[in-house]
Order: C-alpha cells, then structure tokens, then sequence
C-alpha cells in the first residue's frame, strides 16, 4: 500500500470511496512499511491541527536548532537601540556588519522537552476505531500546542515593559496607575485611551512599532464601551456605523461614509427603498480593529483566555506588542509521532514530543504590558474647557 493510498485510509475511517471497501485497521498496519507509514502520517495530521489552533505562535519568531547537540543554544540578536554604524570613511573600507554585543543583544535558548503519550488498546485496533484513535492523537497535540500558547502569552506578561500597574508601588511601573473614572469622577483604574496611547509611544520610544493589542475575552467591551471613542463617532455624525462597526476600521473622512449616513436617513422616512435582512447583517459586520477616529487606528486586538486574568479580583493584563520584535521560538526538535508495542499489555503507545525554548527580544522593549486592570470602562470623557476673564473693553 503507498502512503497516499494509507492516508486517505486515515482520513476517512478506512473507507475507500473508489474501491468501496471498508479495511479494518488490522489489515492496514499488516502490510509492508505500515508502521513508518503511519507514523508519518500522524505527523503531518497533528501539525496541521496544531497549525490551525496557535495563535501565540503567529505573534513572534521562529528560530530553528535541529542539528544542536546539547539542551542549550546562544546566538545574537539585533535590537532597535544597537545597530552598527554604516558610515563608510573616503578611501575606507565598508565597515563589516556584526550584530551589536550588549546584555540584551544575546538570547541564550534553554530548550525544555514536551510530549504525551497515547495509550492504544488492542480492542480499539480490533474494532477499527480509526476515528478516536485520530481523535485521541489530535487533541493531545492541541493540548501540547496549548501550553506553548500559554508560555507565550506568560512571556509577554512577565517580561515586557510594565508602563501601568494598579496593584504596584512607585517603581513597579513607568506610569502608575491608569487613569479611568467612574461615572462619580473616582478614579477606578480602568484603562483609558490615553493610557493606551502612553504606551504605544513608550513602544515608539524604544525604537518599536507595536500593532496589535491582547485582551482578555472579557476585556474586550471596555474598548467598545470608552467614552471618547463613543463621543468621536458620534462627532463624526455616523452614530449608527459607530454602533454596528464593532470595532471595525471605518473613514470617516470619505464623503461615501457621509452619503451612507443620509441615505439612511432617506431610509428611515420612507423615502428609499429599505434594506434587505442580508444588507442589514453585511452592514452589522465588523473586525476586531480600532476605528479611524482612534489615535491607535488599525491596531489589531486580539482576544485570548490566555491573556493573565484574576478571577477572584476580576483584574487582567492588557499587552501591546510589536509582532515582529516580541519574543522568539527557538525549536530544537519539531513535533513528531512516533509510537512502539507494550507486548505484556498489548498497548500501543503512540509519543507526540517536541522540544524548544520561548524568549524575549531585546529584553522586552517591543512588549508594552498594562497589570492589574479591572473590567470595568472609563465613564468619564473630559472635554476642554475654554474659561475667558479677564475681559476689558
């Protein structure tokens, strides 16, 4: 049987549709090379469901050791505050490029081992379940993927910059607490949007240039909820798109937006024709993104349970990033299937391993973390006031 003839087989519970014969599991595994095979082709399986499920893995670098020998790895890195000069001398020569040495510049990967390993029963074989056992080997694969997924968002809560801390003292943060109010005035320590400002140009000032925001699922209704993100569009005079964006990235600038809005308006007097229930849900459909009138407009923000949350308090971290000055994955083995016989208990043991090391870039400087934020919004927008005295004829 060739390989792609078995993974079909897999795939599909040992069907062949062209064929139209059902092969009980016994009888795959019997022919030649089927245990390689196989192995094979869980391989492939598990690391395309894997592939699927990671978003972390998305948010920064992969590195990749496969011939280093030993537990451990250190290499250079080049962040936004050590790069060589290029300036070239008359009659010299081209300064030669080497990466900057300097206590942030070397990341020093200690790989850690993980795995999990499935148990497959005689009877399972016998009875040809080749959908749970698929189905077994998957989910301890999403499994291992989600303990790197939780390592990385821990790398980002613990190593970046703090900027704001509810919880700490004077030198826990850059900025001390945030500066949200409640509907009283009474400073809160919701997150405002000039806190969040504060930290994108704190990740500019180091010389980084963050694009996407991590929230807690739970989190995300204070960016819907700010009061200046509100006032602005309503000040846009498209109230009823600022209610439907969801956070969608809209120009409010362009007359089209104008045009919609009085063409709504026709609308709702009778006299237009009125939108269909599938033009109303294209109109309600949004992205995850800050809308044009926000200083931080096109910044992605991204929902995570992984995101630290503190259920007892109901606080969490909100985390800015740069994506491609984060953190690093460096991968000394990629993950691989592999299995062998426990005759005495006719098991099956079926590995999934991987090895590899998550660090930070630069020590964090492209990481912009907020501590301690509770879920509550600000309520309080504070519009200038103009007061003139003094007055003379």
């Amino acid at each position: 049987m060739k390989f792609e003839d078995l993974k079909k087989l897999v795939l599909s519970a040992g069907y062949d549709a062209e064929a139209d014969v059902q092969f009980s599991i016994s009888d795959a595994i019997n022919t030649a090379d089927a245990p390689q095979m196989l192995t094979r082709i869980y391989t492939e399986i598990v690391q395309s469901a894997v592939e699927m499920q990671m978003v972390g893995q998305r948010l920064i670098k992969t590195m990749r050791f496969n011939d280093v020998i030993g537990n451990s790895v250190a290499y250079k890195w080049i962040g936004a505050g050590n790069v060589p000069s290029s300036y070239r001398a008359e009659g010299a020569e081209y300064p030669e490029f080497s990466l900057a040495v300097g206590s942030t510049s070397m990341i020093k990967a200690q790989f850690e081992q993980h795995g999990y390993v499935v148990k497959i029963t005689r009877e399972q074989i016998q009875q040809s379940q080749w959908d749970v056992i698929t189905l077994h080997i998957t989910e301890a694969a999403k499994a291992l993927a989600r303990n790197k997924e939780k390592a990385i968002f821990q790398l980002f809560d613990s190593q970046g910059v703090v900027v704001f801390d509810n919880d700490g003292g004077p030198g826990d943060s850059l900025k001390g607490r945030c500066n949200g109010r409640d509907i009283f005035g009474v400073k809160n320590g919701a997150i405002t949007q000039e806190d969040l400002f504060d930290m994108y140009c704190e990740g500019l000032s180091n010389g980084y240039n963050p694009n996407v925001i991590l929230v807690h699922p739970l989190a995300f209704p204070i960016f819907q909820k700010d009061p200046i993100l509100r006032n602005a569009g309503y000040n846009m005079y498209n109230p009823r798109e600022f209610i439907n964006s969801k956070l969608n990235p809209i120009n409010s600038y362009k007359n089209g937006t104008i045009d919609t809005w009085r063409n709504q308006q026709r609308t709702a007097t009778g006299k237009a024709q009125r939108l269909s229930e599938d033009e109303i849900a294209l109109t309600t459909t949004g992205f995850n993104r800050l809308p044009s009138y926000s200083p931080l407009s096109g910044m992605t923000v991204i929902t995570s349970h992984l995101v630290p949350f503190d259920r007892v308090n109901q606080t969490t971290s909100i985390i800015m990033i740069d994506t491609e000055s984060s953190g690093v994955l460096n991968v000394q083995a990629p993950l691989t299937v592999d299995s062998w016989e426990e005759m005495s208990r006719e098991i099956t043991a079926v590995r999934i391993k991987e090895a590899y090391s998550i660090d930070v870039i630069d020590g964090g400087l492209g990481i912009l973390v907020a501590k301690n934020i509770p879920l509550v919004a600000n309520e309080i927008m504070l519009n200038p006031q103009v007061v003139i005295n003094d007055l003379t004829d």
